[in-house]
């Protein structure tokens, strides 16, 4: 029979002090190494850490360091960059991962928004300010993902000769997707998913009629859902958490929020989602859709309500914006764009808007919106971003 030696420095059973009746020794006895040595772990009863009376240690090879409520950074999943156009061909670098998602607006010039995913191709791209199927660029437009960013061809769109341009750049999954699944007769579901960012690209075939259920990949459920038929013209479907389930807006639009179960069915859960009889029309369609949830100290979700004031709402966000798109949702107004990049120095008034291919509009009347290290600050009455009364939707992220 093997017998267990109890040592009462180590462990004594009859001491009524939890604090001391369980502990790692003390000083050097009981062979603990006399030297500090690299890779050591310890608990040190001296040092209390976020309410917790001792702290876990590692020893670095130089010094004591916590281990405990250490946080997590933030993934590296979004960037701005921009770039001059120059009407061949160009390789766009400097952000410092290789993107699945990629918007293009030209700054200077009136072309359209165009938004290209690796889960469809490259040489391919939708319009957010448009209902327009899917089109090619015929070697004209993204040619390429880039291990450091993603390379043009021709297109004005895309590179026209001394245009500007922003290119706003996620990262999904490299182009690698995996099986999904839904109801409804769907068929052809693949998930492409970057777990640590909340982002994932779904792409699908329709179910023949009726309604419909589709996964999103995520670890759980969206903030926030775009979905476009690929195949043929039809809106750009837009769900976002200050919504109902059957609330929907329209990302080519500047209408308010409505109301149909004809788009989406039920709020979005933690494996799928719900989708109504105008997103589940043939077999033949295939679709797209772009998911999200907030992650902290990347990405945010939410709403807020206008005060009209010059010194309007303060929005928390846990950490300092680099991208914010903000829609009233009680009112026509359109989808304006705002980022760190082109703003430059607070207030930012540098506008584009997502369903309109207008330039840049630098309006320091209205456009007036602080980006702060916890939060972003309306800084105008305007009703397009603060009617009183309003309710406005947002999405931003930052650049980790």
């Amino acid at each position: 029979m093997a017998t267990t030696k109890i040592i009462p420095e180590v462990l004594d059973l009859n001491e009524a002090a939890s604090e001391s009746g369980l502990k790692i020794p003390s000083g050097t006895e009981l062979n603990r190494p006399a030297t500090d040595v690299s890779g050591m772990v310890r608990n040190n009863t001296n040092e209390a850490s976020e309410g917790s009376a001792s702290c876990e240690e590692y020893y670095n090879g130089a010094a004591w360091q916590k281990i405990n409520n250490v946080a997590i950074p933030p993934p590296l999943a979004f960037k701005t960059l921009l770039y001059t156009g120059n009407g061949s061909t160009q390789a766009i670098t400097g952000l410092g991962f290789q993107p699945d998602f990629v918007w293009i607006k030209s700054r200077s010039n009136t072309y359209g928004n165009r938004l290209i995913d690796s889960s469809t191709g490259v040489d391919k791209y939708l319009a957010s300010n448009s209902d327009d199927a899917q089109q090619g660029a015929g070697g004209a437009g993204l040619t390429s993902f880039d291990s450091d960013g993603f390379s043009v061809g021709s297109g004005n769109a895309h590179n026209a000769n001394g245009a500007t341009f922003v290119a706003w750049c996620w990262k999904a999954n490299g182009g690698t997707t995996s099986a999904g699944s839904g109801t409804g007769g769907v068929s052809n579901v693949t998930n492409q998913v970057n777990s640590d960012a909340g982002f994932s690209i779904t792409k699908w075939n329709e179910g023949p009629s009726g309604t419909s259920t589709v996964t999103h990949g995520l670890s759980q459920a969206p903030d926030l859902v775009i979905t476009k038929k690929l195949n043929a013209a039809q809106s750009w479907m837009v769900w976002h958490e200050a919504l109902s389930g059957t609330q929907y807006l329209r990302l080519q639009e500047t209408n308010a929020v409505a109301t149909s179960s004809n788009f989406f069915t039920a709020v979005p859960d933690s494996t799928s989602v719900y989708l109504g009889g105008f997103q589940t029309e043939s077999t033949s369609n295939t679709r797209i859709m772009y998911a999200f949830h907030s992650v902290e100290g990347f990405s945010k979700f939410g709403s807020y309500t206008g005060n009209g004031s010059a010194t309007g709402p303060t929005v928390i966000l846990g950490f300092r914006p680099d991208w914010i798109m903000i829609k009233e949702a009680d009112n026509t107004n359109p989808w304006f764009i705002f980022d760190s990049v082109r703003g430059g120095t607070n207030p930012i008034s540098k506008a584009l808007i997502a369903n309109s291919d207008s330039a840049e509009d630098n309006d320091t009347t209205n456009y007036k919106i602080d980006f702060n290290d916890n939060d972003f600050q309306l800084k105008s009455s305007y009703n397009g971003l603060n009617r009183s009364g309003s309710t406005y939707i947002y999405i931003a992220f930052k650049t980790n």
